[in-house]
């Protein structure tokens, strides 16, 4: 809970009233504490942890030719998929938590508005989320893919292209997840919702291979024999397959956050 310390008081009306505040209470409460560093250990350990043991593995039973495309594969499902399950838990939190415990009807007495409210909690956890989860293990898994899997600098460019695609599909969990917070009233709804999509998207878009299209696997997962994905071409520097499933997991992510808007603004706190 922010205390009346995070706030100052600010002129100001409609929608954005009270945002700049409250984001700035929300960025605090990653950045002001030991959260984003307690959290930043956490994933470069699951992701740059595994992905060098893997390595390492490989490399010391001679299969070094396989090993750039293997860590590529690595990288992506490790961010894509269980970097989700971190997203869902911090996010299940930032509506349903904050009503339970009567949070947000008090944030909510102050100068600020219902839309400023969820667009403060989305906007605070989307930058320790890309920071914690995607910029330092990313970088960190650039310096060890190249080195240890393809044997030379691979384009920073394209490999931070790749990174922003990760990006794109935890923007695609966070949003689905405060959806889910405005829409239901319990915890477990939320989060159940929310871990079943990430772990059963991949059978449903099996069945319907056009989902692919539209989904976050589309952006990290390869389909059926094909072992080419949107991130792991992106990684080693090759041709990208196509970018639909980037854009539509966007234009999802915005609708998601305009469905949370819409419902919080009736809910009655």
């Amino acid at each position: 809970m922010s205390g009346n310390s995070a706030f100052e008081i600010r002129q100001g009306g409609g929608w954005q009233r009270g945002l700049d505040n409250f984001l700035r209470a929300e960025l605090t409460g990653w950045f002001g504490t030991r959260t984003w560093l307690t959290q930043m250990l956490i994933w470069v350990g699951v992701i740059d942890g595994v992905l060098a043991a893997t390595m390492l593995s490989m490399r010391s039973q001679g299969d070094i030719e396989g090993i750039a495309d293997t860590s590529a594969m690595i990288y992506s499902l490790f961010t894509g998929m269980f970097a989700a399950v971190g997203v869902i838990i911090i996010m299940q939190e930032a509506i349903v938590g904050e009503r339970k415990d009567g949070t947000a009807a008090w944030v909510l007495s102050k100068p600020l508005s219902r839309p400023g409210f969820v667009l403060a909690k989305l906007f605070g956890n989307l930058a320790g989320i890309l920071v914690v989860m995607v910029l330092v293990p990313g970088l960190i898994a650039y310096v060890l893919i190249s080195m240890l899997g393809a044997g030379y600098w691979l384009p920073l460019g394209s490999f931070l292209a790749a990174m922003a695609c990760l990006g794109v599909a935890l923007l695609f969990y966070q949003t689905m997840t405060l959806m889910f917070g405005a829409l239901f009233e319990s915890r477990g709804a939320v989060i159940g919702l929310s871990l079943a999509f990430v772990f059963g998207q991949q059978f449903i878009a099996n069945t319907l291979p056009i989902l692919y299209n539209v989904l976050p696997v589309g952006i990290y997962l390869p389909r059926g024999a094909d072992p080419t994905t949107i991130t792991s071409a992106l990684i080693l520097g090759q041709p990208v397959p196509e970018l639909t499933p980037v854009l539509a997991c966007l234009v999802l992510s915005i609708l998601f956050v305009i469905v949370a808007v819409w419902k919080f603004e009736r809910i009655e706190l």
